[in-house]
């Protein structure tokens, strides 16, 4: 045995084993950073490994047969013990082994110190980690008194009451959230857990709470039997336990009981002159109260066929109980969300959904002024009368009757998002991260919010947790793709939006588009449905300006009342150099400056939706030499743009000099077209181009941002008066 170990030295196999090993590892470390830069499918980088596993063995087979000599390789057995240089080679091969762990050593600290830090998520990382308790980011810390109501089991004997034992669940959750001193984990955090047999202490560490209440449901016939238990998360003691043989009469006062106790129990006073014990809603009818909580439970799928369902439900419940306040309002809402276009999952017309929603809740807030559920509600209403204060306010009435109300916090952002309060908007997504910490939904716009502001870190922070949490949500990809955007990294941005696709979501598409246009890959834009905007200017930068245009007046001529149509269809004819087109229909569709004020939202021009129409009114009028025009629009757009200065707006599709210079509408049309305009290719013509770069230059807010603007515009000038070098639409020729 010593005697074949010497032979392997000899012949330098165990040297050739450690030279392939470490440069094996360089390799599959590299592969993994540098194939997906290109868009490699997940399998290169895995047929990289197996093929180097593969050669292993044979590359230990070839330097224990061969030598490898001068004249190139030989058969050991050949060669004479005078003519062998393994001395020679093993000196190189040691210098070689230095210097290949040297590099690995080195690409290991500058990945570990360097490059992790600011890492964005890559789509292949994003299915391989399942777990919502491998959150990468600091688990909340938990309140003294905060608490998650975990759905209770059905114990019933035929496992047919799951829709009650979660009711009764939400009930009790919702009682809780009334009191002013407790945090109250949401719904859709507290029941993400069901079924997934988890340690209590890490559901308790991932939810941020210090309480847990668990329990089951028995139901046979008018029988009930309710067991629950208060565990404290930290030591896993139980605080409180109780169990209730009633009949089903009396599941309304059990849920008080128990809301009380759980207050009693962590020695909260909810009598404090200020605030009363929270009682449930009384049914008068009990089988109402069991349609109520099935459909409830439908409408937190917000799917079209689960919504249309719970409408038939709640239309029963109320036949039942007409004056069942709580079903009101969730019909109200049932309805509302059943809207056709915009965020709608339904096809009631806007105008017919709000006469039958507006009743509703007035009625339901007529019986019980107090829910909560009802005033956050009539703010939707309020909202697509465009009646903001109303709204406003209807959601602050919402929030006082129920501190932890999710829907009304989700709300309360929205509104305070398309008014262009980013500050406000951000504090209330940060609220209820808080209480509701695996709201995909909320995590979406929380990580929006954090990229409006520039904060692109935290945002990357916010897309690993729901990479994390929800490995095949489509948010989740979505995120991703904006953060790999944010990272230049368009080509990655490209798979994770592809996976988002994969996913069937009805706002898939648009994004896609956004992203294939911004490589510049228009012809991927245009078979994506839903998504106008970036066909058009695809078609644009393909020169194909009347397609585009034709597209969107058929658009606008099916529905006239859609703002957004409009407004792409007037930056398209801009863009098309129709100035005089543009200008009509500005006229035609807002008549004045100070229709334009009150119709486009402040929130439209911070990174939400793009611009808005002042860059193509302002283009087109300057272009058309309506100097007065021009400059009642510059006014108007200068005095949005400080306002979300002061808001604190700062990501890439907000920039202080006027938008156009930084924000990437396309490869053809950004600040490289505007320094150069020799490349600005058929997306817009010179003098388009002129103009809006004369309106960065007047909303510049310093010295050297109009510097900056005036360097574009010299150039743009100078292909003004070279059409025999540039083209008459700013394209070189030959």
């Amino acid at each position: 045995m010593r005697d074949f170990f010497s032979e392997l030295k000899r012949r330098n196999v165990i040297r050739m084993a450690g030279l392939y090993l470490v440069g094996a590892w360089l390799i599959t470390q590299v592969a993994g950073t540098v194939l997906p830069m290109f868009g490699a499918p997940e399998w290169a980088a895995r047929s990289v490994v197996i093929l180097l596993a593969i050669g292993f063995v044979p590359a230990l087979i070839v330097s224990w047969v061969f030598e490898l000599t001068p004249e190139g390789l030989k058969r050991d057995s050949e060669l004479e013990s005078t003519a062998s240089i393994t001395l020679h080679t093993a000196r190189r091969m040691d210098r070689m082994i230095i210097v290949v762990m040297s590099l690995a050593l080195g690409y290991f600290a500058v990945d570990k110190f360097v490059l992790a830090p600011t890492r964005v998520p890559t789509p292949a990382a994003a299915g391989t980690n399942t777990a919502a308790t491998t959150d990468p980011a600091p688990a909340p810390k938990p309140r003294e008194a905060s608490i998650a109501v975990l759905p209770f089991a059905d114990m019933s004997q035929a496992k047919d009451q799951e829709y009650f034992s979660d009711g009764l669940s939400e009930e009790i959750l919702n009682l809780l959230a009334q009191i002013r001193d407790l945090k109250v984990i949401g719904r859709t955090s507290s029941f993400a857990f069901k079924g997934r047999n988890e340690d209590l202490r890490s559901i308790g560490n991932t939810l941020g709470v210090k309480y847990l209440l668990e329990g089951s449901v028995r139901k046979a016939g008018d029988d009930l039997r309710i067991t629950a238990q208060l565990i404290e998360v930290e030591g896993g003691s139980r605080l409180w336990s109780q169990s209730y043989d009633r009949k089903l009469e009396n599941v309304f006062a059990i849920q008080s009981e128990i809301a009380a106790s759980i207050a009693q129990a962590l020695k909260i006073n909810l009598i404090d002159g200020a605030q009363a014990a929270p009682v449930a809603q009384v049914a008068a009818s009990l089988p109402a109260y069991d349609l109520f909580l099935q459909a409830r439970r439908l409408i937190q799928s917000r799917t079209r066929g689960g919504l249309e369902a719970a409408r038939g439900l709640l239309e029963e419940a109320l036949k039942l109980d007409p004056n069942y306040a709580p079903a009101l309002a969730a019909l109200a809402q049932t309805v509302l969300l059943l809207q056709s276009g915009g965020e709608g999952y339904g096809d009631i017309p806007r105008d017919q959904a709000l006469a039958i929603a507006g009743p509703l809740l007035d009625k339901a807030l007529a019986l019980d002024p107090t829910l909560a559920e009802a005033h956050a509600v009539q703010s939707l209403i309020f909202t697509d009368q465009r009646d903001f204060a109303r709204a406003e306010a209807a959601l602050a009435r919402a929030l006082a009757l129920n501190p932890n109300l999710p829907d009304a916090l989700h709300w309360q952002a929205i509104l305070l998002e398309y008014s262009g309060r980013l500050r406000e908007s951000l504090a209330v997504r940060q609220r209820l991260d808080a209480i509701d910490p695996l709201n995909v939904a909320n995590l979406w716009s929380l990580g929006g919010r954090l990229r409006d502001g520039g904060k692109l870190t935290e945002a990357q922070a916010v897309t690993a947790r729901m990479l994390r949490a929800f490995p095949d949500s489509p948010q989740s990809f979505a995120a991703q793709a904006m953060d790999l955007m944010d990272a230049g990294r368009l080509a990655e941005a490209q798979v994770s939006a592809a996976r988002m696709q994969a996913l069937g979501t009805n706002w898939a598409p648009p994004m896609n588009a956004m992203i294939h246009y911004r490589v510049g890959d228009f012809d991927r834009v245009l078979p994506l449905q839903g998504a106008p905007s970036f066909r058009a200017h695809a078609l644009l930068a393909q020169g194909r300006s009347d397609e585009a245009i034709a597209e969107l007046q058929e658009l606008l001529a099916a529905t006239p009342d859609d703002l957004g149509a409009g407004e792409v269809l007037l930056t398209t004819l801009t863009r098309a150099g129709r100035f005089d087109e543009a200008l009509t229909l500005y006229r035609e569709r807002l008549g004045d400056i100070k229709a334009l004020d009150a119709v486009v939202a402040p929130a439209s021009m911070a990174g939400l939706r793009g611009e808005g129409p002042f860059e193509a009114i302002a283009a087109a009028q300057r272009a058309t030499g309506d100097k007065n025009g021009l400059a009642e629009t510059l006014a108007l757009w200068r005095k949005r743009m400080d306002f979300q200065r002061e808001q604190g707006y700062a990501s890439a599709g907000f920039v202080a000099d006027g938008v156009i210079a930084t924000r990437p509408a396309s490869l053809k049309m950004g600040s490289a077209a505007l320094d150069s305009p020799e490349k600005a290719g058929p997306t817009m013509p010179i003098t388009a181009l002129s103009s809006t770069a004369f309106c960065a230059r007047e909303l510049s807010a310093n010295k050297e941002q109009r510097k900056r603007a005036d360097r574009r515009r010299k150039g743009i000038k100078l292909a003004l008066i070279r059409p025999q070098i540039y083209g008459p639409r700013g394209r070189k020729t030959d």
